[in-house]
């Protein structure tokens, strides 16, 4: 064996004297020292000729290879202290090729095998980058991970690509795309810049198979995926936060690394949950060098925003780092007075208190002052659009939502030998807002134009979410193979407590009508005024008196608490019987439980005893009175467990077929005892293959999917009594419980059971591709298809009709991206990145019935039909069109530090509708808009 380490080593040495006497490359620097040392190193991402003539310069090493073995390849890069021959690894990571030290000066790079198939030895080759293949290793060999300084193994800072080797969600632990039994995409930290993803509506836009319906103001939107919506975000791949009880994503991207996305039930770790499927936000972490970028951004519509982001090793010889992200942005929208404002300040800490414990901490701030459109607009009352302008809008100068988010988090990794990790994370969210919002209320007569009113809200928000989670993760070998296991528990505690609930902004009664301004005109019910000032949509003055900032409103009521306590424990095993054969299998125990306490707040001196204020009577505005509590649990074990099998067909190409069970809890449908009815359930049935091709650099995947949902809450209609007396209508109870209405509480209501004659249907087909096509050429394309609908005897008009009417059933999205330099161009062309795509979809249409005219809104700021003794309603249909938006982007570096971006969106200037309303929520999608983005980075 010694014999044949010479002579390789002999051979070595004469091929590469012949590759210098024929002009091959040789890269050369001045004094070397002795193998095993130090170095601090700085060699940028980039061409991988230009990173290791940077390597041989700082480290004083020799290396030698023929220049077409280099050719074409590019480099991660590598920075920080670390010995020369880790550097070295990280530097070829993802190029094929391995080393190996000739002498204590001199190394040979070259390709992993020889001529009779034998790896080249010495330190070691390519393919053993950063440990095993297993947890995510294979992501760094590709170089499509964590080669940038970060002990984040998922981390894509740095590597260029479309792609990611290792992803946590769906599995709690970094693997591989391929090794994921079920459709998972990424938005890596390229793709984020590259498309300009500031926030996390846009990150959704971007994510494959993803439908944005935008919600009841610019700042609110629902992401549909399968016909569902996603309600589930995880950060860091912990236990997923809550999108209710007054929490609003209001996420900027500047502080996040990535962004992974299972479609599809999420099975065993999320518990509770609809099979939309859930997002995970990875944050970025300290890096083991220093590092400056700043970047300033100019865009149409006065869209101002700045970004810088340091990080360094702080203290104890790099054992303690640090980073800092700060933004500022300023914007107006396309449409008319609208703006935000927002600040962000990141920081993360993080510390190797032993060579196996990561202790990390950090925090996250971010006030948002906004003046959104609230509402959208309307459309006629048979469904015709109204056809205005694109910058037309109805908001008020008075319209205002101020948001603060303050999040702490911190976590303890310990390593348990070689292949054991013990993972503890904790996330504290706090978020408060106001909104004071005026809105146009109504349809629109399609002969007299006139119908929408003002109408508007006022609210108080807060909500607090603690989210806690706990896991054990490691592989055991049996007969040879290996398998892995994961063990964990979590819990997530929101809470809405404290939020103020208020009388509706806009309200007027014969004994207090509503008054725009001192001496203007009265408005209250039955009035020649009608209740509320009328709002002409086409010719609208936001400066018109009759819409004058309201006077606030008293409030109503408190909620002392508002909330719910998820908790889950889970057990999933990835046991490999053969060597291409692999079960993924898990059980999981879940609990949910509901909490409500409010009171009542007396907001009027009563002048009579009517049951609506008798409460009142002796007491003074703001006095309490009428608390409320409400507790309801629910425990579940999911049986049959969740399972899959995968088989390796190569070592490229991977098939799968797997059963993920639903659970979707119905905490606010009450059955007769007054509690929750039974979760709907059902199940994901998934089949599809997986291709890792060009070593990890570019992933491919198809995949067909079933989901069946049952058990939904259906009304009791049996239990309905009128009294003979007051002709009021009430539900019955079990044990004589007589509910007015059936409505228990602000949140509840009765009395339920579960309908085993509806189902709901979803299939459909995904299909992924993202990575390097050849050197220097990034590609992203995704194509889902999907058709849902309501299946059984009790879905009346519904049968047949899809989930969601307004979502496509075709999505398609596709990003390229061409690097000059990195294809090995020179010259001023080597500065040079294009980009382009287009994200689109097919039509989607609403139907229904609407209002001709509305009763001033309730005390629960609901507005209902005004009875005329004719038909109240008339019926609508329309339809919102394909569209596809076609978008481009020009990059220049003009040196390793700077670089000036242009990204074009809509380049085609397509009028499209981003949602779909009646008397409101239509929201044009933006039109043509440009964006400039000066980088610099050190």
């Amino acid at each position: 064996m010694r014999n044949t380490r010479l002579g390789k080593v002999f051979l070595a040495r004469v091929l590469t004297g012949t590759a210098i006497a024929t002009g091959t490359s040789l890269a050369l620097a001045a004094p070397a020292f002795a193998q095993g040392g130090e170095v601090s190193l700085n060699v940028k991402a980039g061409p991988l000729s230009t990173a290791l003539n940077d390597f041989a310069s700082q480290t004083g090493y020799q290396l030698l290879y023929p220049s077409d073995l280099v050719a074409g390849k590019t480099s991660g890069g590598a920075s920080g202290a670390q010995s020369v021959s880790d550097g070295l690894r990280r530097v070829l990571a993802g190029t094929g090729l391995g080393f190996t030290l000739l002498d204590g000066k001199t190394i040979q790079i070259s390709a992993p095998n020889t001529g009779d198939g034998e790896v080249v030895t010495g330190a070691v080759n390519v393919e053993g980058v950063q440990g095993s293949p297993w947890f995510g290793g294979a992501g760094q060999a590709a170089g499509v991970n964590g080669v940038n300084g970060s002990r984040d193994i998922t981390a894509t800072e740095g590597t260029g690509s479309f792609t990611s080797g290792a992803l946590t969600i769906g599995s709690k632990v970094p693997q591989a795309l391929k090794d994921l039994p079920q459709t998972i995409s990424v938005l890596t930290d390229e793709r984020l810049k590259q498309q300009n993803v500031t926030d996390f509506t846009t990150a959704m836009r971007q994510l494959p198979g993803v439908t944005l319906v935008q919600g009841a103001t610019g700042l609110e939107n629902t992401f549909y995926s399968r016909g569902y919506a996603v309600t589930s975000i995880q950060v860091d791949g912990g236990a997923p936060l809550s999108t209710l009880h007054g929490f609003y994503p209001q996420i900027d991207m500047a502080q996040y690394d990535h962004v992974e996305m299972l479609r599809g039930a999420t099975g065993t770790f999320s518990g509770y949950g609809t099979p939309s499927g859930s997002v995970n936000l990875v944050r970025k972490k300290p890096l083991d060098h220093s590092q400056f970028s700043i970047e300033a951004q100019a865009g149409s519509w006065q869209n101002y925003r700045i970004v810088a982001d340091a990080t360094s090793p702080l203290a104890l010889d790099g054992k303690l780092r640090g980073r800092l992200v700060m933004t500022y942005q300023d914007n107006h929208y396309f449409y008319d007075t609208a703006k935000n404002n927002k600040t962000l300040i990141y920081g993360v800490t993080e510390l190797d208190a032993t060579p196996t414990t990561l202790v990390t901490a950090g925090i996250s701030y971010t006030r948002q002052n906004a003046v959104p459109w609230y509402g959208g607009m309307p459309r006629y009352q048979n469904g015709d659009d109204l056809e205005l302008p694109r910058n037309t809008s109805f908001v008020f100068p008075w319209n205002r939502w101020d948001f603060d988010t303050t999040e702490l988090f911190g976590g303890i990794r310990q390593k348990i030998g070689s292949e054991w990790t013990a993972n503890l994370d904790v996330t504290r969210n706090r978020q408060t807002s106001f909104q004071e919002l005026g809105t146009s209320n109504g349809t629109v007569n399609p002969l007299s134009g006139a119908g929408p009113t003002l109408s508007g809200v006022y609210n108080n928000y807060s909500s607090t979410q603690l989210s806690t989670e706990a896991t054990l993760t490691g592989a055991f070998t049996v007969f040879g193979q290996h398998q892995e296991v994961t063990f964990g528990v979590n819990r997530v505690d929101t809470d809405g407590g404290g939020q103020i609930l208020y009388r509706p902004l806009i309200t007027g009664t014969l004994t207090q009508p509503y008054v725009p301004y001192p001496g203007g005109p009265a408005y209250y019910s039955g009035s020649p005024n009608g209740s509320a000032p009328a709002i002409n949509v086409f010719d609208f003055d936001p400066n018109n008196p009759l819409y004058t900032e309201p006077r606030a409103p008293l409030a109503s009521g408190r909620r002392l608490s508002s909330g719910t306590v998820q908790s889950v424990a889970y057990m999933n095993l990835r046991l490999t019987a053969f060597d291409r054969l692999h079960l993924t299998t898990g059980l999981r125990w879940s609990r949910y439980a509901y909490k409500q306490s409010t009171v009542s707040l007396c907001y009027s001196i009563p002048t009579s005893g009517t049951p609506s204020d008798f409460n009142c009577v002796g007491r003074q505005i703001g006095d309490e009175y009428s608390p409320n509590q409400s507790n309801f649990n629910d425990t579940d074990i999911s049986w049959p467990p969740s399972g899959s099998l995968s088989y390796d067909i190569t070592n490229q190409l991977t098939g799968y077929v797997g059963y993920t069970d639903i659970y979707e809890s119905q905490p606010d449908t009450l059955d007769g005892d007054l509690n929750p009815v039974h979760p709907v359930t059902g199940s994901n049935i998934e089949a599809g293959l997986k291709w890792a091709a060009r070593g990890g650099r570019l992933n491919i995947s198809i995949a067909a999917y079933r989901i069946r949902e049952k058990g939904f809450a259906q009304f009791d209609q049996s239990r309905v009594v009128v009294d003979e007396i007051t002709g009021e209508t009430f539900v019955l109870a079990n044990k004589g419980n007589r509910i007015l209405g059936g409505t228990v509480d602000a949140n509840h209501a009765c009395c339920f059971y579960s309908d085993p004659n509806q189902t709901n249907k979803s299939d459909g087909i995904d299909f992924d591709a993202t990575g390097e096509i050849r050197p220097g050429w990034q590609f992203s394309a995704s194509y889902s298809y999907n058709r849902n609908k309501y299946d059984g005897s009790t879905t009346g008009a519904n049968e047949g009709l899809p989930l969601v009417t307004i979502a496509p059933r075709h999505i398609y999205k596709l990003w390229t991206s061409f690097d000059f330099e990195a294809a090995g161009a020179a010259g001023w062309l080597s500065g040079l990145t294009l980009s382009g795509g287009l994200n689109g979809q097919s039509a989607g249409y609403r139907s229904g019935t609407t209002c001709i005219n509305l009763n001033p809104p309730n005390s629960m700021g609901i507005s209902t039909c005004k009875s005329s003794g004719k038909p109240d309603t008339v019926p609508f249909q329309y339809w919102v069109y394909a569209y596809a938006i076609v978008s481009g982007r020009i990059d220049y570096r003009f040196s390793d530090k700077w670089s000036l971006a242009v990204n074009l969106d809509n380049i085609l200037d397509k009028t499209y509708y981003t949602n779909d309303g009646i008397s409101g929520g239509n929201w044009y999608g933006a039109p043509r808009s440009f964006t400039a983005t000066l980088r610099a980075k050190w």
